[in-house]
């Protein structure tokens, strides 16, 4: 009896957050509060959405196939679960570690934080006059800090930073190339990849732009622009999102440069290099991986083994894929394979 009483508390507590969330949503929208109530409940049984998916996506205004095919944290929670080899997850998540498995992409000195000197910073620093710490193993941008090293001032006092904050790795500043600094110069502006890989396949899809807005870090999760990205050209689709605010830009505010049309260099290159990285890190089975590019070509900076995937969704970009998400390439947990009728021709690349 106290355990039916429970749920019973548990349903009327979620229905009330639901109704409260669909009447902001409508007053917001101008739509009807109890029409979006009823399409809120019923996308949570579908895909367990949560109230940011939701409207992210723009799910109250897709048809009933379009909104079967919306992926979401819990759906792809699934999918991890069946066919992630969680013994290989410590070859992403630590930063050294990953430098060294992924070597031949990676492309530029890495060495431990408890191993560095001044000496040994300046020297790390001798073409951009900064260095990266990044903590071993946290993500989303967390603890990330660029550090001058260009004089011996600057080194002694970016070492005292680095032995404060604790385990980590210190890398060379990655030198972007011009098309990248031409949106934003102060930070290197990445493209997120995503794979998955299965019995069924393994695909390469939704190359996201993610470009810096304010800070000198670029992550979609504190501080970025995005843009959907054609992964068979490498030509900019879409505008920009500020995925923190839902706020659109055809241009970066900052720098006035335009990104729809923005032609990525190296892109063959950078295919090329994924569809080799990629099968090392195949018992993992949902990746979003960091790429950006240098005058001499690319280069991996870091992999994710529980991606942020809101933008790849965002409604903005729903017309490049005629308003379907990214679902059917995780319905392998039910043992369903991924066709592209043409909707993903732009998005979606199989790489076995």
């Amino acid at each position: 009896m106290m355990g039916q009483i429970s749920e019973m508390k548990r349903i009327l507590t979620s229905r009330k957050y639901i109704r409260e969330f669909a009447e902001d949503y409508a007053e917001r929208y101008g739509k009807n509060a109890k029409d979006v109530e009823g399409d809120i409940i019923q996308a949570k049984k579908l895909n367990h959405i949560s109230f940011g998916e939701y409207e992210w996506t723009g799910h109250y205004e897709r048809n009933p196939e379009q909104k079967k095919t919306v992926s979401t944290l819990w759906t792809r929670m699934e999918f991890r679960k069946k066919f992630t080899d969680r013994r290989y997850i410590g070859m992403l998540m630590n930063k050294y570690i990953f430098s060294k498995v992924f070597a031949e992409f990676y492309r530029r000195r890495c060495v431990e934080a408890s191993e560095v000197n001044a000496d040994l910073l300046r020297r790390l620093g001798e073409a951009a006059g900064q260095v990266v710490y990044k903590p071993n193993c946290k993500g989303m941008g967390e603890g990330i800090r660029i550090l001058p090293v260009g004089t011996k001032e600057e080194a002694e006092e970016s070492l005292a930073c680095i032995r404060g904050v604790g385990n980590g790795i210190v890398e060379e500043y990655i030198c972007q190339d011009a098309a990248l600094s031409r949106l934003n110069p102060k930070a290197v502006n990445v493209i997120r990849f995503y794979s998955v890989c299965s019995p069924e396949g393994s695909f390469l899809f939704a190359p996201i732009l993610t470009v810096a807005h304010k800070n000198d870090i670029s992550n979609g999760c504190q501080d970025a622009l995005t843009s959907l990205v054609d992964i068979r050209t490498g030509k900019v689709l879409t505008d920009a999102v500020d995925q923190n605010e839902m706020v659109d830009y055809q241009t970066h505010p900052v720098t006035g440069a335009a990104f729809r049309g923005v032609q990525l260099h190296y892109w063959e290159e950078t295919i090329a290099m994924l569809r080799r990285a990629v099968p090392l890190a195949s018992k993992i089975s949902n990746i979003g991986w960091d790429v950006t590019m240098t005058e001499e070509g690319p280069v991996l900076i870091e992999a994710n083994t529980i991606p942020g995937f809101t933008t790849a969704q965002y409604s903005g970009y729903g017309w490049v894929t005629e308003g379907y998400g990214y679902q059917p390439l995780f319905d392998a947990v039910h043992g369903i394979g991924f066709q592209d009728d043409g909707r993903y021709e732009k998005v979606v690349l199989r790489l076995s």
